[in-house]
């Protein structure tokens, strides 16, 4: 091993395989899905595979990192650039689209979310967001999202609501916008739709995005200790009590990630 050595704090990558560029078909492996997963005391990984974690992370906030914040980071940054003065806009309250609002501000940009909740709006502002926009009191938002950016709409949309909410992001979006496309069909509405009276009007590009490579996971890391960014964690339940944590997650509600916690009161 050459790549890190004893004591060294790593994660796995969410495709290990992956090292950079574009994915191909061989390096599609996840761990917990053709791979054994990650919820153990010990786990055997080759050393292409792991990353090191920002030094001033917990463990815990440390495992919020290979999905939902490398998914933000690969939506924020592997397309066309977004940068200072371009606006971003991210849908509800989940751990991808909290990532992105920080991620997003980190980069200068001028932030736009989207959520049904009073309560959760004023948390998202204290994230970092310049406008929050109640989506169950405006069923029609993209009119709002437009307004709030003078009329030319969002040069970038974190799309993790899929069917239902692709049509709005696209009237939402910039003339020559990006829609970072993560979520394609859900157990009511298999598959998205787009009218032609909303894609008529736009130049937009959708771009799908399914977490990222490696080299991913590195750069955005470099960004976190950068800005000694904090992941947003809802709450840590004890390795006994797995099953209740993806239960409780799957509920909905949380504001951030839902992490288990294996050994001490660190998570380490």
């Amino acid at each position: 091993m050459t790549r890190f050595a004893v004591g060294d704090r790593v994660s796995c990558t969410y495709f290990p395989r992956w090292r950079g560029g574009r994915i191909t078909p061989d390096a599609v492996d996840q761990p917990g899905c053709t791979l054994d997963g990650m919820l153990a005391e010990y786990a055997s990984l080759d050393e292409e595979w792991a990353v090191r974690v920002p030094d001033h992370l917990t463990w815990e906030e440390a495992a919020t990192l290979p999905c939902a914040g490398v998914t933000a980071w690969h939506a924020l940054t592997g397309g066309e650039a977004v940068g200072p003065g371009r606006s971003v806009l991210t849908l509800g309250t989940g751990p991808v689209a909290l990532f992105a609002v920080q991620f997003a501000k980190l980069l200068g940009c001028r932030v736009v979310a989207t959520t049904s909740d009073e309560r959760k709006a004023d948390r998202l502002k204290a994230l970092g967001a310049d406008a929050v926009v109640n989506y169950r009191r405006t069923p029609d938002w993209s009119r709002t999202v437009r307004e709030l950016t003078d009329g030319l709409g969002a040069d970038l949309v974190v799309e993790t609501g899929g069917p239902d909410t692709i049509e709005q992001s696209v009237r939402a979006s910039a003339l020559y916008g990006q829609i970072a496309l993560l979520t394609t069909g859900t157990a009511e509405r298999p598959g998205i739709e787009i009218s032609h009276a909303a894609y008529a009007s736009s130049l937009a590009t959708i771009r799908r995005v399914f977490v990222g490579s490696r080299s991913r996971f590195e750069d955005m890391n470099r960004a976190v200790s950068a800005h000694g960014l904090r992941p947003v964690i809802d709450r840590v339940l004890p390795f006994e009590e797995a099953h209740r944590a993806y239960r409780e997650y799957a509920a909905g509600g949380a504001f951030g990630k839902v992490v288990i916690g294996i050994g001490g009161a660190d998570g380490s």
